[in-house]
């Protein structure tokens, strides 16, 4: 069975909770948009897997880049069941004294699931558009 409206909003959702979770530091907030064994694939370093991981992760990116702000955009998502692709457009800032500096911009590449009535990536890849 397709999607439902109610999935795509779900799912629309756990993009925006994902950057405000990053932006905001929370690591258990972080970690929920997450199955147990997700994985985080930033587009440099090492992938960053599990909840363990994703908890301790959002707190540095809050303290080493006060003001980064994440926004996506132009999410797509298909699916059945309690599967589902995505994609999404990604711009990355950060607030200033005198202004905001953009960080980056690129897309999301996504594997999400359903687990237990909630929408989760398991996967999530970081495709920067510098080379």
């Amino acid at each position: 069975m397709p999607l439902t409206v109610d999935d795509q909003l779900a799912i629309q959702t756990l993009y925006a909770d994902y950057c405000f979770a990053v932006d905001d530091g929370d690591g258990p907030g972080f970690a929920a948009c997450f199955t147990s064994e997700g994985v985080l694939d930033p587009g440099y370093g090492e992938p960053i897997r599990g909840t363990e991981a994703f908890t301790a992760f959002a707190p540095t990116v809050v303290s080493h880049l006060p003001g980064l702000r994440h926004v996506v955009t132009n999410v797509s998502v298909d699916g059945s069941g309690d599967d589902a692709t995505g994609r999404a457009y990604l711009y990355v800032y950060q607030a200033t004294d005198d202004g905001h500096k953009v960080w980056s911009t690129g897309r999301y590449r996504d594997t999400l699931r359903r687990v237990d009535g909630r929408w989760c990536f398991v996967s999530r890849e970081v495709i920067s558009d510098k080379s």
